[in-house]
């Protein structure tokens, strides 16, 4: 029996790739009014990092359910690996299709998956052992609260601008490294085998490419607010 999250739904429910478009353009723009509406300019330097770092917030959430979770994911997956084996990304089209209730969206039962459907791809994120796993709930943990900070300092200069500068360095070298090293040991741990080059492209390389062009983008805004001592990047 293919294995779902267990909570009953409650009132309307909303495909889960609606919703994460909603949550991704609704809270960007948000942040991208807000930064006009103080500064009366659009900058793409915040805009582009608004958008990543809302999705990162996003990620982060699930990052968490991954540890919280990890149970189910891995029930899940066992659940549905060999029924998807070779159509892996059939199983991702219906992850992204099924109807989230909207009273549970907060819930991390309801994301798990997300996760058991990359396993389809890496096995490590059913396994506590494994780098990806830790790396990944590391990244829940240490990067959610970081991230508000950046994005919302980008606009409201809650602190001085080289105090943002070091904490945005910190917070996307770790981003960058991390991807870095989780890509080798894809690589390394023959992963990719037995997928098509176009299912990783799309599921694997693309996603995570954001993590490697938005940290350096990141970075070099980072080391602009040290050197420059204002938030003249963002203006």
């Amino acid at each position: 029996m293919l294995m779902e999250s267990t909570t009953q739904p409650r009132g309307p429910a909303v495909p889960a790739a609606a919703i994460i478009g909603t949550v991704v353009i609704g809270a960007t723009l948000f942040h991208v009014w807000l930064h006009q509406r103080v500064h009366g300019v659009y900058n793409p330097t915040q805009i582009g990092l608004a958008f990543f770092l809302v999705i990162n917030v996003l990620v982060a959430w699930w990052e968490i359910a991954l540890f919280v979770c990890q149970d189910q994911i891995h029930a899940e997956y066992e659940a549905t690996k060999e029924r998807y084996r070779g159509t892996e990304m059939t199983r991702i089209a219906e992850i992204f299709a099924r109807p989230i209730p909207l009273l549970n969206v907060l819930s991390f039962s309801q994301w798990t998956t997300i996760w058991s459907g990359y396993s389809l791809f890496d096995p490590g994120y059913s396994d506590r052992r494994s780098f990806g796993y830790n790396i990944d709930v590391g990244n829940g943990f240490t990067t959610l609260i970081p991230a508000l900070v950046f994005a919302s300092g980008m606009t409201f200069e809650w602190m001085p601008a080289r105090v943002l500068g070091i904490i945005g360095i910190i917070l996307f070298w770790q981003m960058f490294y991390g991807t870095a090293v989780y890509f080798f040991q894809f690589f390394n741990n023959d992963r990719h085998k037995g997928h098509s080059l176009r299912d990783l492209v799309v599921f694997v390389g693309i996603t995570n490419l954001m993590w490697f062009v938005f940290p350096l983008w990141g970075l070099w805004a980072s080391v602009e607010l040290i050197l420059d001592g204002s938030y003249r990047v963002f203006l």
